[in-house]
């Protein structure tokens, strides 16, 4: 399955990653708040991200992966949304994304996880989408229990949220 090309009608068009964001992600990496609430540990550089663009083997083995979200007018990377099967997971899939600075608060988020919530059930056939979340991050908490997560778990630090195409028992 290949990974599709969702325009959005708010001007955003949610494609595959290509090397040449490769700067744009960095930007969006190096950002105090990404860096905060995400377990970024790689892709220092921007030639590190390249490298990493350019063998990305998820799209490849999975369909699906993360999507760069891109401001159509401006061609401007505003971030990156997109389901992931983790390995430290168990192959469980999970949603991820996180904004350019300049770009959050504007409903971008919302509308990506929209999409790939939409993707995941619809045309992937998920029964069932895993969000971690660092416990300070109370905007991502906010938006995706407004989208209808459900948290499960809570180490202290991160927190397991749910959302299931059937009602699950809570």
């Amino acid at each position: 399955m290949e990974l599709p090309v969702i325009y959005h009608p708010d001007g955003f068009v949610f494609r595959e990653m290509q090397p040449a964001d490769a700067d744009a992600i960095l930007e969006i990496n190096q950002d105090p708040l990404t860096q905060e609430f995400t377990r970024l540990n790689r892709q220092q550089t921007a030639a590190d991200i390249k490298s990493w663009l350019g063998y990305y083997p998820h799209y490849r083995r999975h369909g699906f992966g993360l999507w760069a979200i891109e401001h159509i007018a401006t061609q401007t990377l505003t971030g990156l949304c997109g389901l992931r099967s983790r390995s430290d997971l168990q192959g469980l899939i999970d949603i991820s994304y996180r904004m350019h600075p300049n770009w959050r608060g504007q409903g971008i988020a919302s509308s990506a996880i929209d999409a790939c919530l939409g993707f995941g059930f619809n045309q992937l056939g998920l029964e069932k989408i895993l969000a971690q979340v660092h416990v300070e991050n109370s905007a991502s908490l906010h938006l995706l229990k407004g989208k209808g997560f459900f948290e499960t778990h809570n180490d202290g630090t991160w927190i397991d949220l749910w959302l299931s195409k059937k009602p699950l028992e809570r």
